[in-house]
């Protein structure tokens, strides 16, 4: 019987619209990625030492037949929220670590009709999402401290995915920094059903990166 294949995501991270239009064409023009999820990256400089794009800089940006989904990684995401939900983003996480009522912030993503997801740092207990599995649709897990691509896998990240698996909660696990080949296939065997990939798939020839990334997972 032949495995499904897992859902990757590719996920832009840029500082400016210029670098972030760049990236987006390249995948409206990929023939594998072109009608599936884009995972947005969003940073404050206050939650994590870098900044991004803002939302108004998406205000008539073209995402073809791409699904939008946000990574908010800022530290009071409710205005974010509001702006995305704006620009239709069908899927947002907000950070574990945000501060302010993060219930109330699931409550204001879904009763817009969207996906909530909880995204947790390398350094916070699964413990802590506990209170939010029947309000969250999903727990994102990061493998690395979130801010810049490019960064080292944290190992510790396998043991977490897998303990989130046994807990049987009723949400899609996500993981996102530092996906690549070398680790896809450990990260789905410990659970996960979704990849986030940023500067693997979206460097030199996307399709051929996740050629390379779906041969990995198998």
């Amino acid at each position: 019987m032949t495995q499904p294949k897992p859902e990757i995501i590719p996920a832009i991270l840029s500082q400016t619209i210029e670098q972030f239009q760049e990236d987006l064409q390249k995948l409206i023009n990929s023939k594998n990625l072109s009608s599936g999820w884009v995972h947005v990256d969003f940073m404050d400089n206050q939650l994590v030492p870098n900044q991004s794009i803002l939302p108004e800089d998406l205000v008539g940006v073209n995402f073809g037949n791409l699904k939008k989904e946000a990574h908010l990684m800022v530290k009071n995401p409710e205005t974010w929220i509001k702006k995305l939900l704006d620009l239709g983003f069908e899927r947002i996480i907000i950070h574990m670590e945000s501060q302010g009522n993060i219930a109330a912030y699931l409550k204001l993503i879904k009763n817009a009709g969207a996906k909530a997801v909880l995204a947790i740092n390398p350094e916070t207990s699964i413990e802590k999402f506990n209170e939010f599995v029947l309000s969250a649709d999903g727990v994102m897990v990061m493998g690395v401290h979130p801010g810049f691509q490019g960064q080292s896998f944290v190992p510790e990240t396998i043991d977490k995915i897998s303990k989130i698996k046994s807990q049987n909660w009723p949400v899609k696990i996500e993981v996102d920094g530092a996906v690549k080949d070398t680790n896809a296939k450990q990260i789905l065997q410990a659970g996960a059903d979704t990849l986030i990939s940023g500067s693997y798939l979206i460097k030199g020839d996307p399709d051929q990166n996740l050629a390379n990334l779906l041969k990995a997972c198998i």
